[in-house]
């Protein structure tokens, strides 16, 4: 059920898509099994991004549809809402081989919050895969969405 907020609670969300490498300094890595790498020589593309021809652009469309797709589909959940719950939940997921997100899990969280960061995270479109040398690879990301009620 969709929760139309009602006036005194509206929802507040800010998005960063992170690649889990920015916080890694250890260059490109190629995964001998499943496994996901962290960064890749081309990084997974939103459907409709892939267009764009410089790599900055691509990248620019991909954290704003994102965005936009988090901020039209995240449901706060009425019982988050009544207690006056606000945070911020960090979700790991990966974009795997065949361009879709899969292994989605909750790195930091906030309880009643938890199942709706994950379902809007499993919900999102699919992606052109990242690659490294030529081929496709599973590249892991960290999302943090934060969740706050206004007076």
């Amino acid at each position: 059920m969709r929760i139309s907020p009602p006036s005194p609670f509206l929802l507040g969300l800010s998005l960063m898509l992170i690649s889990v490498s920015t916080f890694a300094q250890t260059g490109l890595q190629y995964p001998e099994d499943n496994s996901a790498v962290k960064s890749a020589e081309v990084m997974p593309v939103l459907l409709g991004c892939e267009d764009a021809v410089e790599p900055e652009k691509r990248q620019s469309c991909t954290n704003d549809g994102i965005m936009t797709h988090i901020m039209n589909e995240l449901i706060y959940p009425e019982e988050a809402q009544n207690k006056g719950l606000e945070g911020t939940v960090v979700v790991e997921f990966v974009v795997n081989v065949k361009g879709v997100v899969s292994d989605v899990k909750i790195l930091r969280g906030l309880g009643p919050l938890d199942e709706a960061a994950m379902e809007v995270v499993r919900s999102l479109p699919h992606f052109t895969p990242g690659l490294e040398n030529g081929k496709p690879v599973n590249v892991k990301y960290a999302l943090p969405i934060r969740f706050s009620l206004a007076d």
